[in-house]
């Protein structure tokens, strides 16, 4: 049986707490440029590197199980929410923008200023991804070379054209990225040498400073200098990863083994710092100011979650007495 890299836990377990930490208002420009040079694209890449050829059918089956239907919880709770503060207009916002699965704000020619889903677009996103490098890499043995112009189109399309519902093509500019950990861990014959990274590293540094990767509203200047850039800053996140000290790394794997969960507690998270909280707390003239915000944000984002795999645990165990 071969060993689980627990590095790649830790790397998404980096990646999933710079979400949150992305997600915060105020930071310093150069700290969300930092973030969001590779954070997003991470999780593209990791999830690639686990990739195996599999029946289209069944790649539709799983991600229906594993992506979708969180999706659509994490969407309906949303919905709830907005419910439950009555407030018809964003409910109507809501549910269009999980048809959409609208994660950011594009500049598109048509349909632009759609709703916003929040983080939770990733889910379909990387459904559509999985399902179109399955059937790209059936049909091709240059499935990077496909998946970057794949990648670009899906891009230009989303900026300057059109979106398109359900993530579709937030799943087709994914692509690049999960060909970029496929080729990674199953067609990489050596590890990366040190001028590479020399030159990845000045590049990916170059980057945080100038450029911006936003993959939910196609956003993608310096392209595709950024995209390689992306994959260094995912790679160098690796290696630190195998430098974490051993008495947290038990945390870090908790975190990194449980990404999804915990975005879809930190998209109602997010919803609510941001568009629910006002209408429970101005009433009663409670305000929440500076670092209270994001103190809260982590607290649910990860904090639900423990609670979550906790209880679910503790069912497991008394199902097993009887």
């Amino acid at each position: 049986m071969i060993k689980r890299d627990t590095a790649i836990d830790i790397t998404k377990a980096i990646g999933i707490l710079l979400m949150i930490l992305g997600h915060c208002d105020g930071l310093p420009h150069i700290v969300r440029n930092f973030i969001f040079s590779f954070h997003m694209p991470l999780f593209f890449i990791l999830s690639g590197y686990f990739y195996k050829p599999k029946k289209l059918k069944d790649v539709v089956t799983s991600g229906y199980k594993h992506l979708v239907k969180p999706y659509l919880i994490t969407s309906f709770f949303c919905i709830l929410l907005c419910i439950t503060a009555c407030d018809w207009n964003l409910a109507k916002a809501k549910i269009i923008g999980t048809i959409m699965s609208n994660g950011g704000w594009s500049y598109e020619m048509f349909g632009a200023n759609l709703p916003f889903i929040g983080p939770i677009w990733f889910f379909l996103a990387l459904y559509w991804c999985k399902i179109f490098y399955t059937f790209l890499n059936q049909k091709t043995d240059k499935c990077l070379w496909f998946s970057f112009i794949i990648s670009t189109l899906a891009l230009v399309i989303g900026k300057y054209i059109v979106n398109l519902p359900l993530g579709i093509l937030t799943g087709f500019c994914g692509m690049v990225f999960y060909c970029m950990g496929d080729y990674w861990k199953n067609k990489m014959n050596e590890p990366f040498k040190t001028p590479f990274l020399i030159f990845g590293l000045i590049v990916w540094l170059g980057c945080i400073r100038k450029a911006h990767l936003e993959l939910a509203s196609f956003d993608c200047n310096l392209y595709p200098i950024s995209m390689f850039a992306a994959f260094v800053g995912t790679y160098f996140t690796y290696l630190i990863s195998k430098k974490v000290p051993s008495f947290i790394q038990p945390i870090f794997i908790w975190i990194g083994q449980n990404t999804l969960l915990i975005l879809c507690y930190h998209t109602l998270a997010f919803f609510i710092m941001h568009n629910i909280k006002h209408y429970y707390l101005e009433p009663n003239d409670i305000t929440l100011h500076g670092i209270i915000n994001p103190i809260i944000s982590f607290i649910l984002s990860l904090g639900l979650p423990y609670l979550h795999t906790t209880i679910q645990q503790l069912a497991k165990k008394r199902a097993g007495h009887y």
